[in-house]
């Protein structure tokens, strides 16, 4: 995915740089998590991007929780630039590595208990610090589907703060990590390709 041409026209950003807070609006990638240090920022708040104040997002769609529409969520996360990104990045060695080490079994069986243990919770503390971006696949996909910490669950799906998530809902977001991964497995145990063997020296004349 990371060769798509729209992919290409935006700006350099590195993964584990990105915020939920950048945007690129020119390029159509925006930045839709509320702004809370603004005054009476929950009366105008409708789902707008924090900087243009674009409104792409179809949030009904989104916070329905279909998993039989994965494929038209995947699509309303893209409108944002951190989802985008993490929909499109290399995934770097280690997140590799664990993946060879694990299998698309194994890692899909990591998937929910991890979710249980970073997200599940009702007191998280530093929420929107607990998942790296690098190092497994399963944080490449948690960014891009916004179910990384309980603030971007709130805003992208609608499931609000300061309680246990239930089973269903923990059954979707770890649904959304697992539909991830399913699109960008080829990608993620894809063998590097072999570096060419040097040419040996022109023997002397």
């Amino acid at each position: 995915m990371a060769d798509d041409p729209e992919f290409d026209q935006l700006p350099d950003f590195k993964p584990l740089e990105v915020k939920c807070s950048d945007s690129d609006c020119q390029s159509g990638r925006h930045a839709f998590a509320p702004n809370r240090r603004k005054k009476a920022w929950a009366k105008s708040y409708e789902g707008q991007c924090r900087d243009c104040g674009a409104k792409l997002v179809d949030w009904d769609r989104v916070k329905r929780r279909d998993l039989a529409d994965v494929g038209g969520v995947f699509r309303e996360l893209q409108h944002e630039l951190i989802r985008h990104v993490f929909f499109h990045a290399d995934f770097d060695e280690p997140a590799r590595a664990e993946a060879k080490t694990l299998g698309p079994t194994g890692l899909r069986a990591k998937v929910r208990p991890y979710l249980e243990k970073k997200v599940g919770r009702a007191d998280i503390w530093r929420d929107g610090t607990q998942t790296p971006k690098e190092g497994s696949a399963i944080h490449f996909a948690q960014h891009a589907t916004a179910t990384c910490c309980r603030k971007c669950i709130e805003y992208w799906h609608g499931i609000e703060r300061g309680r246990e998530l239930t089973a269903p809902e923990l059954d979707y977001c770890a649904g959304l990590v697992g539909a991830y991964l399913d699109l960008r497995e080829t990608e993620l145990f894809a063998e590097p390709a072999a570096t060419p063997a040097p040419k040996p020296p022109e023997p002397a004349s």
